[in-house]
Formats: C-alpha cells, sequence, structure tokens
C-alpha cells in the first residue's frame, strides 16, 4: 500500500481510521402504515434529539439522516464534575494509580465495547484473579488505551466457568453514541444504521419505471437491500447471496422490522461462482457488490490486518466475483462495487483490471457527487508494450486514466464516517 499511495497518505489514512467516525448515517424508511417519508423524519430526529445528540439530513441524499457522536477522550472537562472530570477517565496515566481492575480484551469486543457494548467471558483476552460480583472494572485494549468502563457480572472464577455469558455490563465506552436498538422507532422500522459508502454504492445505481432484477452481494443484515427495494419498481426482485445459516436469520429479522414484502426477496445459499455457471434465464439489471476485504477503513480500528497474502486473496476473490457477474448480467446492466478498504490493491486496482478485461465499461459519476467526493488513482498503469519500431505504445496506457472517472473515495477527515471506496460501471457486452 506505502508503495501505490505514498508513505505518508498511507500513514495519514491508517491514522484517521483509529478512532471512531463522528458521524452515524441512519437510513430512513417508510412502512406503509406510516403517511409520508416525511413524517418518518420528523419522528426520528426527535428520537435523536432527546437522546442529545444532534443530526441532520445528509445534503446529496433526501433520506439519509446523519448523527453527530462524541468522542469522551477529547471532551473538555466539566466543572461540575470535579477531578473525576470526563475527559481523564480514559488516560491510562489518570486511572491506573486508582487500582481498580484492569480488563484487557480481544481486538474485536475492544472496539465493540468503546462504543457501549457488553463484554462476554470470550471476548476477554486478560483477566485479573480477583475480581468480584458487581466491582467496577476499566476496559482496556491490546494497546493498553482505555476503552470503556464497566460493572463486573461474575467474579473471576465465574467467568472462566460461564463462556457465552455477559460478563461486564460497559457502563460507559469511550465514544458517547445513541441506543439505537432500544428504541421504538427503530423497531418499528423507521430507519436502520449503515454507512455511507454502501448508501453512496446504492444511490450510484439508477432505477426507472421498469423492472429490475437485482443481486446485492453486502457484509451487512439487509439493510442495503431493503434500500434497493424501496428505491426500484414495485414489480422488480431482490436477489441476496447469503453466507450462512446465521445470515439469513439476521436478514429475515431486518426484513421484518423494516416491514418489506417478504416475496420480494430471494436467497441464494450458493457462491457466486457456482450460482454463476447455473446460468439463471432471467439476467441481473442492477448489480450491488461488497465482496470480502480487509475493512481497513471501518471505524474504529486501531488495529490492520495488512498481511501480503490477505490483501491478494481477497483482490482475487474481488476480481473473480466480478468476472462471474459478467456470466449473469444483462447488457448495459449497472455495477456498483463497494468496500471499506483503504488499500488501492482491493480497490482500483480490482476496477482496472475488471475494464482492461473488456466486459465492463466505466461510468461517470455525477458532476455533483464529484465535487463531494474525491477522484483518486492509485491503480497501476498497464505497461505499454514495444513495437517493432521499437517505440512505446502509449495509446492503451492514457486511455486508461478514464478509468477513474468511474470512481470515488469517501475520505475518513473530510466526511467524518468511516474510509471506503466506490465505483460504478457498465456491461458492455
Amino acid at each position: 500500500m506505502c508503495f501505490l499511495l505514498g508513505a505518508r497518505k498511507a500513514i495519514e489514512l491508517m491514522l484517521s481510521v483509529q478512532n471512531a467516525a463522528g458521524n452515524h448515517f441512519l437510513l430512513l424508511n417508510k412502512p406503509a402504515k406510516e403517511k409520508s417519508m416525511e413524517r418518518v423524519a420528523e419522528k426520528v430526529t426527535k428520537a435523536i434529539s432527546q437522546q442529545g445528540f444532534t443530526n441532520s439530513f445528509y445534503p446529496e441524499f433526501d433520506n439519509v439522516l446523519v448523527v453527530e457522536i462524541h468522542d469522551r477522550k477529547y471532551q473538555k472537562p466539566n466543572p461540575e464534575e470535579g477531578t473525576e472530570s470526563i475527559a481523564n477517565k480514559y488516560e491510562f496515566e489518570e486511572v491506573s494509580h486508582k487500582g481498580m481492575p484492569q480488563v484487557i480484551l480481544v481486538r474485536g469486543a475492544s472496539i465493540r465495547s468503546s462504543m457501549g457494548a457488553d463484554i462476554t467471558s470470550g471476548d476477554i483476552k486478560t483477566l485479573p484473579p480477583n475480581i468480584q460480583n458487581g466491582e467496577e472494572v476499566i476496559l482496556l485494549d491490546v494497546h493498553y488505551s482505555v476503552i470503556g468502563y464497566g460493572v463486573s457480572q461474575m467474579s473471576t472464577e465465574e467467568i472462566k466457568r460461564s463462556p457465552g455469558r455477559v460478563a461486564i455490563r460497559t457502563s460507559e465506552g469511550r465514544y458517547d453514541v445513541p441506543k439505537y436498538k432500544s428504541d421504538k422507532r427503530y423497531n418499528n422500522g423507521l430507519y436502520s444504521l449503515s454507512t455511507l459508502p454502501r448508501i453512496l454504492g446504492m444511490k450510484l445505481l439508477d432505477f426507472d419505471n421498469k423492472r429490475s432484477v437485482i443481486l446485492v452481494i453486502a457484509q451487512d443484515n439487509g439493510e442495503i437491500a431493503v434500500e434497493a427495494f424501496n428505491r426500484a419498481s414495485k414489480d422488480s426482485k431482490i436477489y441476496m447471496i447469503m453466507r450462512n445459516d446465521n445470515h439469513i436469520k439476521a436478514v429475515e429479522s431486518t426484513l421484518a422490522r423494516l416491514q418489506v414484502d417478504r416475496e420480494a426477496f430471494e436467497f441464494i445459499k450458493d457462491p457466486l461462482d457456482r450460482f454463476s455457471k447455473s446460468r439463471p434465464k432471467e439476467k441481473f439489471t442492477h448489480f450491488f457488490l461488497e465482496i470480502p476485504s480487509t475493512e481497513t477503513g471501518l471505524r474504529p480500528n486501531p488495529y490492520f490486518d495488512l498481511e501480503e497474502k490477505n490483501i491478494i486473496g481477497n483482490a482475487r476473490n474481488q476480481f473473480s466475483a466480478l468476472r462471474s457477474i459478467s456470466l449473469i448480467a444483462a447488457k448495459d446492466a449497472q455495477i456498483a462495487y463497494v468496500t471499506h478498504s483503504i488499500d488501492p490493491t482491493e480497490n482500483e486496482e480490482v476496477v482496472a483490471q475488471a475494464i482492461r478485461q473488456g466486459s465492463f465499461k466505466p461510468c461517470v459519476i455525477p458532476d455533483g457527487l464529484r465535487k463531494r467526493f474525491p477522484r483518486t488513482n492509485f491503480a497501476l498503469p498497464e505497461i505499454p508494450s514495444i513495437t517493432l519500431q521499437g517505440s512505446i505504445d502509449l495509446e492503451k496506457m492514457l486511455a486508461e486514466d478514464e478509468f477513474s472517472e468511474a470512481w470515488i473515495s469517501i475520505d475518513p477527515h473530510t466526511h467524518e464516517s468511516d474510509a471506503g471506496f466506490v465505483a460504478k460501471f457498465l456491461m458492455s457486452k
């Protein structure tokens, strides 16, 4: 990555995704019993405001609500709280001398706990020997950064003997975020939580009054597929590639919560390459592709899995997926390619290589979005061939500069969101 981006840019991106994003992005949803989207927006904004959070609509998207979250580590101390200010609670030097038990969490759990999630026994990497039930503990990540406070629900010995049970109730994480799932507006299907790269990828797809056949591969629990259902014509069909039985249950729960027609969705249990070999009779008109990646752009992400074998493996799977959809796509089918990665190997390089194969053509991003989201070109150009006369033919290489018209990047600094990459291109054959 340092080779493609330059060391300075690569380090800047890594540092920018260490902490949580400053915003959460909510997709508003209008169930049948609601009168209008305006009424939905009124209810949701009121509920979020009652929790003490500032919210506003994203400029480019009518039904996307932006909720500002807080980083307690950098909040100014409240004079009324005296020496026990919120700001000092998240400095290890300030709390280490107090003698409180220190629980070190594994990577994933430390990220979730910093956002307020509770801790199970399997989430704990290092446990003090003498914790008592009801005792307050400090929650640390593997780098000894304070990411939360909690109250133990069991003693040390009970935690060791009780895998899967809640061991520590997180009373306060480093990041102050709204309680979404406990809100009745969330449970009544008025909104769902998503990420800016996913939302932007779906928004780049154009729908008309004609019937659409849409294939969705996403790493969420069906929220983005529901957005496709809401944007397409009423007789459209949504197909989804499912990872496993647990994923199916989670998606079915989302469809029920958002109160959408289950009959419009069909689950595909086969991997994409196997499914494409069956050559379904009805070809797809739209694709949303979020193939698994290193997800180094998801925030907070203070740890990076940048082993070369993993990056190359992901890029190979992503490119293979694009090769597979060329077998099941209708002519001029629209493809939205989305990642939460900051590595060009999984982003620009995959899209550029797919277009080089000749099955796809780049689609120019609208000027309105282009102004707000940066255009990057970290893809290595194709090496020009040397002709018989000994000269280098640069025509093909120069033409590849047009490829970058098809993609945009989400900058974590500018947009206060997860970092990511979005591309749109069309089926050319």
